[in-house]
């Protein structure tokens, strides 16, 4: 039997050998020999970043067909472009055409360099290039600054031939959202045929159409932005304004955005645990409810930061009188999330849930603080009627919090099981009575608490 074994494997070696041997047979074997590129041309010898520009060139190799031309664009010691065009036989004429990359840090009057890489079937290849030309930069009359909400600014240059386009005169939060266009429709609108700026990996980058992200600057030293300059070279905003009152909140410092479809006014701020600030202006009332989870009133006029230092974007609701706080970079274990139905944040005048199964905005989920160890609170509004909510610990839904496994406060809520479902929710208990609670969840202890309070 292990004879026979022995024949099998021999037989199998034998034919694979000789099917290797076949497929270098069968192989067509060139000479190796020097492909030639018979001549070369670029036109237009100057060129405007972003424009078109044809290529024509003559190829061949006596002895061995081609493989490949391959192109390199090189301005500035920067490969712009790499292009592979197929060259099959001896001979070959290329006539193309490529778009030139319009991207930041290309000097203007610029010597460009096409390298040429010739290769034939043998790998043999022949480098040459083509010089002579020039790289030219586009200066614009005008530019226009387009806010996410639709408002136009138009910026114009320095001066004669400046890549720095300039609106001043301006009184805008500290925190702008907005693309920078060449051009608009006549609806007033980014006419995205020309060249458009965005934002795109946290990056100021040319976008081809309404899909690209909007850009945004900040300077939480300002209290509001007078000026915004932005450089067509270095693909940079950067801001002038009015420096920052760090010891106080000025309600006109806000700017106007919509959440959940409600009119509010935002501002990012530094802010310092302990931080007094004095209230000027709106915020200067009494009925005005600043997060009472990140702040304690002292007087009517002035307020303390209780939160960890850092930077966060303060929302107002002039309708609710309700100021929200949410970090700009806190996740996890600094923060935890609650989503669902039946929170909404306390007010005097319009309390209201405002929570939805998502986290596309400030109103649709609940921030809780971390207080201690594994410990997170917030103070929320509690709609008895809807209640049915849960933990996350990050707006992808990481890690939720099953009521199931939480003992709760049976006068406010209660577990899936207990409410007839299977879905971990957090429902609230059958004689639950709405209102505002600080509720506090323990990760260690598993223990849910509830205090009741009273906003005056």
């Amino acid at each position: 039997m292990k004879t026979k074994y022995r024949n099998i494997i021999g037989g199998l070696l034998s034919f694979l050998l000789f099917s290797s041997c076949s497929d270098d047979a069968l192989r067509v074997v060139y000479p190796h020999s020097t492909p030639v590129v018979e001549s070369s041309a670029v036109s237009p010898s100057s060129f405007t970043y972003g424009d078109s520009i044809s290529f024509t060139a003559v190829v061949s190799d006596d002895e061995t067909p081609l493989s490949t031309l391959v192109l390199q664009l090189v301005v500035n010691d920067q490969i712009l472009l790499s292009k592979t065009i197929r060259t099959a036989g001896y001979n070959a004429s290329v006539d193309t055409m490529f778009r030139i990359p319009f991207e930041n840090d290309l000097p203007d009057n610029a010597e460009a360099e096409i390298t040429l890489t010739l290769t034939n079937v043998e790998g043999d290849e022949t480098q040459t290039s083509v010089s002579g030309i020039t790289g030219q930069r586009t200066y614009y009359d005008k530019l226009y600054m387009v806010m996410e909400d639709g408002t136009v600014y138009t910026l114009y240059p320095l001066e004669t031939g400046s890549d720095q386009y300039q609106v001043s005169g301006l009184e805008l939060s500290n925190s702008i959202t907005y693309k920078i266009a060449t051009a608009l429709t006549s609806e007033n609108e980014i006419d995205y045929s020309g060249y458009v700026w965005g934002a795109s990996d946290n990056a100021i980058e040319l976008i081809e159409d309404e899909t690209g992200d909007y850009i945004t600057t900040e300077d939480v030293f300002l209290r509001r932005i007078n000026s915004v300059t932005f450089d067509t070279y270095a693909f940079e905003t950067t801001v002038t304004g009015t420096e920052t009152d760090a010891s106080g909140l000025y309600s006109s410092d806000l700017s106007d955005v919509t959440v959940s479809g409600e009119s509010f006014k935002k501002v990012t701020r530094t802010l310092t645990n302990g931080q007094g600030l004095t209230l000027y202006e709106d915020f200067a009332d009494d009925d005005i409810v600043f997060n009472l989870d990140y702040f304690d009133r002292i007087r009517t006029d002035s307020v303390s930061f209780t939160g960890e230092t850092g930077s966060y974007v303060l929302y107002y609701s002039e309708t609710r009188k309700i100021v929200l706080v949410s970090p700009v970079s806190q996740t996890f274990p600094s923060v935890l999330y609650a989503c669902g139905m039946g929170l909404g944040y306390p007010s005097k005048v319009d309390p209201e849930a405002t929570t939805s199964w998502g986290f596309d905005n400030a109103l649709q989920f609940i921030l809780f603080k971390k207080v201690d160890d594994n410990i997170y609170q917030s103070t929320v509004y509690f709609d008895a009627s809807q209640a049915n909510f849960k933990f996350f610990e990050s707006t992808g839904w990481a890690n939720e919090k099953r009521s199931d496994d939480y003992t709760l406060p049976a006068s406010l809520i209660q577990s899936a099981t207990d409410h007839g479902a299977t879905d971990g929710n957090w429902y609230a208990a059958d004689d639950a009575v709405s209102g505002n609670y600080r509720i506090t969840i323990n990760l260690s202890t598993n223990v849910v608490t509830a205090e009741a309070i009273d906003l005056e």
